[in-house]
């Protein structure tokens, strides 16, 4: 069976994310301060990626009872090296302003 799965973050909008978020900054012209913005941060695309993502995490790739993630927890070096530097910069942006993430296996 293929396996994928994302990582996606859920927290509060300002202008100091935009960076972090997956659509490009004109999209958010008119999200006000403080709304809930949902973003994918990580997409694993294989099995691969899927495992080497929930492991970075210290989760099971269908380990299904533990959806919210710690991210204080993440492995930034084999996220780095499986999704590139630039994915992780967002990600610790979105960390570090009060995103909370949720692991979404796809089998």
């Amino acid at each position: 069976m293929e396996s994928a799965a994302q990582i996606i973050a859920i927290g509060p909008f300002s202008q100091k994310v935009l960076d972090g978020l997956e659509y490009p900054a004109s999209d958010y012209a008119k999200v006000r301060e403080g709304a809930t913005v949902v973003t994918n941060v990580f997409v694993a695309l294989n099995p691969e990626e899927s495992f080497d993502l929930a492991a970075a995490f210290g989760v099971g790739a269908m380990d299904l009872g533990r959806h919210e993630l710690d991210p204080r927890s993440a492995n930034l070096q084999v996220l780095d090296e499986v999704f590139g530097d630039e994915t992780v910069r967002g990600f610790i942006l979105l960390r570090e302003n009060g995103f909370r993430f949720y692991f979404l296996p796809n089998a």
